[in-house]
């Protein structure tokens, strides 16, 4: 039984290369196995969209709407949207549906309200690693979480972990559906990917251009040092992560930069004590 698990994760590492049509069926079937339900759940990188084999792809309302750039009928290159009066709405890169290094949204007054880094390599390193899991040779903190809380893990490698609130249970039938929802107003910004692994600065911004929060993510979890704030005018945070938990410890700072708190994180991200300071 164990080398009929491994062969079937060997199998599945070359899904990734699949065409959108492959990929459609392998989803559809149903199929046992460890392996193929992890891949049944994280490699849906097909996109709701027709595409054609390869080339760029604009369209218009009355002002240039989007441009994308299309190989083997998968997004693969430059990304660019606009609102009506030609201010930028997002921009990116993708290599096969996944997004890859700096991605970056504008509110429609041109203020910049989120950066967000990529690695579509570190994706499929990821996707590997769960399928092939070894806890003596594991490089990724999600694969380990994958064994203790699937849900958790897959969680992170959705677009509604980067971008949280977008609506995703809404299906557009094609880019123009999707950009048009994203330039309206009346709904909260859904990036044109599915699927994503976070590496590399991650920035929000309040429409006064004020940062909201700010840090870094590596192989798809927060870690390092963070900075948190609730909403314009509040008090922020300042703290660590490690594998996506806080650690240590954690300032707490009125809008006048004065310390109202200290918090500490013992190992497991737990508060472990804490100290209000006295400012009357």
């Amino acid at each position: 039984m164990k080398k009929i698990v491994t062969a079937v994760g060997s199998m599945l590492i070359g899904i990734l290369a699949m065409s959108q049509e492959q990929d459609s069926r392998l989803l559809h079937t149903p199929v046992q196995g460890k392996g193929i339900e992890v891949a049944s759940r994280i490699i849906q990188l097909k996109l709701p969209y027709t595409f054609t084999e390869q080339g760029t792809i604009e369209e218009a309302a009355n002002d240039k709407l989007y441009s994308a750039n299309i190989k083997g009928r998968k997004l693969h290159g430059d990304w660019q949207s606009w609102y009506p009066d030609g201010l930028p709405c997002d921009s990116g890169t993708l290599i096969k549906n996944l997004p890859d290094g700096e991605w970056k949204h504008w509110n429609k007054e041109g203020q910049l309200i989120a950066i967000r880094n990529y690695d579509a390599g570190k994706f499929h390193q990821v996707l590997e690693e769960i399928l092939r899991y070894n806890p003596k040779r594991n490089f990724y903190y999600l694969s380990t979480l994958f064994q203790k809380n699937r849900q958790a893990a897959l969680h992170y490698l959705d677009v509604s972990y980067s971008f949280p609130g977008n609506n995703v249970a809404t299906i557009y039938s094609s880019l123009k559906e999707l950009v048009s929802a994203n330039i309206s107003g009346n709904y909260h910004y859904k990036p044109v990917f599915e699927k994503c692994i976070q590496d590399g600065l991650y920035m929000n911004f309040f429409a006064d251009g004020n940062i909201k929060d700010s840090g870094y993510y590596k192989n798809g979890v927060r870690y390092g040092k963070w900075i948190l704030r609730d909403s314009a005018g509040s008090s922020w945070q300042q703290g660590a992560y490690h594998n996506g938990s806080r650690i240590k410890e954690w300032k707490v700072y009125n809008n006048d930069n004065k310390l109202l708190e200290l918090i500490f994180y013992n190992n497991t991200g737990q508060i472990s004590w804490r100290k209000r300071m006295n400012r009357q």
